[in-house]
């Protein structure tokens, strides 16, 4: 409930600043991520942390390859997706076995 409240008050003083509106800009994609990182660390903390730097080394390397080669940044994200994608095809397949 704490947390809830606290994310109000941040919502009240980005509306009621200078712009006067929340940007779509303002998190770009950041919850897609975190529900990433919350998979990959299995929600350990200490996974979480190692997860968190996968993902960011992945944002790096996406824009790396996108100013030296050219390619778009969205491959980090199809990267990411695809990696999810995996990690999950892989957790139901170790939980739920197919019986014959």
């Amino acid at each position: 409930m704490l947390s809830g409240a606290l994310a109000g008050l941040a919502g009240i003083s980005e509306v009621s600043g200078a712009i006067g509106q929340l940007q779509p800009v303002i998190s770009p994609g950041y919850g897609f991520a975190a529900i990433i990182v919350a998979f990959l660390g299995r929600l350990n903390p200490l996974g979480i942390v190692a997860a968190g730097l996968v993902l960011a080394l992945t944002y790096l390397g996406g824009e790396a390859v996108q100013s030296a080669l050219g390619i778009s940044d969205k491959v980090a994200r199809v990267f990411q997706g695809m990696l999810l994608f995996f990690v999950l095809g892989c957790d139901t397949l170790i939980h739920y076995r197919i019986r014959l």
